[in-house]
């Protein structure tokens, strides 16, 4: 039986339960909101479940599809179940057909260990933060594609949203994990930069470049922050249900009906905090630390593409440094040995300009890929704060309110 989560991973926080509102949007969110077009395509991930045997035990999870306008799609809705393994392969499929050609990819979460031992032990799991966390960020790495215009057609994609059945396992994965085949990769870079450092002749990359780290130190101190709030905000809700639980005791002791009234009122009124704190900590989490969270995620990405940028420059100097070795040796070799050389020569030559074209071609195409990424990011951190702002008054006015629906009783006491 399906473990149901509820209509939308970012949306299963309500703050306005038995509270009156207490503000109206700010005008920011109004401004934020981008232009209708004719084109509509939305995923959302809104379920998931556990199946397999013990030795196969795993989660799916079901993801709907709206979609109109967009090529290789024939329907409007679109209702498949995938598994985990199965987002991580299509993430394989994309990037070895876009990063050579300056795509920035996003990332989905990394395979963790932990979520696989609750998938063995665990029965209830439909609440489960971590698991709940995972079913938004896989939610988030694919509305990331199908926001894309060069990969929103892709037949990849395409099959994953749309065949109901399983499909079949990517040939190209590795047998490591996603982050050691990071490490790996980040090694292998470092050995290159050292054996072939790149001279930069575009000032563009160095200014990009710097921008982008100055951007990534802030963004990590943003996000440790956010974390922080969220245990904060948990830690207030603890406290809050357990200060509650001694006030009710010492009002159900209280001798004067007017100070035991007056506990009572305060018990209601931590409950009730502890209660919209602990949904306050949800909601910073998955929309404010996880949000920061995944444009770290990207930023690592613009470094996976621009990595890419620096070993085809590599492999273009390699072929450069061995066309002029072996032009070197047309005045030493002998006739029989001239038509080889020749053939080589006019190979290695080839490889040259080819390699050429493919780093001037990928720095034009990451240069449009930086000016997408710059201008989603601008909105995007414009809807974040905008949200974190209206959760704050909102949860802030819901506090309020309870102390003035307190304030009677403290007024008794003191009268």
């Amino acid at each position: 039986m399906a473990e149901s989560v509820s209509e939308s991973l970012y949306d299963d926080v309500d703050l306005n339960d038995d509270v009156p509102e207490v503000t109206e949007p700010l005008p920011e969110a109004k401004k934020a909101q981008k232009p209708q077009n004719s084109q509509i395509f939305k995923v959302k991930i809104a379920e998931f479940e556990k199946r397999g045997g013990f030795f196969d035990v795993h989660f799916v999870y079901r993801v709907e599809t709206e979609v109109e306008g967009v090529a290789g799609y024939t329907r409007k809705r679109y209702d498949t179940w995938r598994r985990f393994t199965e987002f991580m392969d299509l993430h394989e499929k994309i990037v070895a057909k876009y990063r050579q050609k300056g795509v920035i990819i996003p990332q989905p979460p990394e395979k963790k260990m932990s979520v696989m031992a609750k998938a063995m032990t665990a029965t209830h799991t439909s609440q489960d933060p971590e698991i709940l966390q995972r079913a938004r960020h896989l939610e988030r790495f694919l509305n990331r594609l199908i926001q894309h215009p060069r990969i929103q057609s892709d037949c990849d994609l395409r099959d994953f949203l749309t065949i109901e059945a399983a499909l079949p396992a990517s040939t190209m994965k590795p047998d490591i994990s996603l982050g050691m085949l990071k490490a790996l990769n980040g090694f292998k870079d470092v050995i290159d930069k050292i054996t072939i450092p790149m001279e930069e002749t575009d000032q563009w990359f160095d200014k990009a470049n710097s921008s982008w780290e100055e951007l990534d130190e802030n963004l990590k101190k943003l996000h440790g922050e956010a974390v922080g709030l969220v245990q904060h905000r948990k830690e207030m809700a603890v406290n809050g249900e357990m200060l509650a639980k001694s006030l009710s005791s010492l009002a159900a002791s209280e001798d004067s009906t007017t100070l035991s009234l007056a506990l009572t009122s305060l018990t209601d009124t931590y409950e009730q905090s502890a209660g919209i704190w602990s949904r306050q900590a949800e909601e910073h989490n998955a929309k404010f630390a996880e949000a920061v969270e995944e444009y770290l995620w990207l930023l690592e990405s613009i470094r996976d593409v621009v990595g890419e940028r620096i070993h085809v420059w590599q492999q273009w100097k390699k072929a450069q440094k061995t066309l002029e070795e072996l032009r070197s040796k047309l005045s030493t070799v002998d006739d029989l040995k001239l038509k080889e050389l020749n053939r080589e020569i006019q190979e290695t030559n080839d490889a040259k300009e080819r390699l050429q074209k493919e780093f001037d071609e990928m720095s034009k195409a990451i240069k449009v890929e930086i000016e997408r990424f710059e201008e989603g990011r601008e909105e995007d951190m414009k809807h974040i704060l905008v949200d974190f702002i209206q959760n704050m008054i909102q949860s802030h006015g819901q506090i309020a309110n309870l102390w003035d629906q307190f304030a009677p009783y403290a007024q008794k006491i003191i009268t």
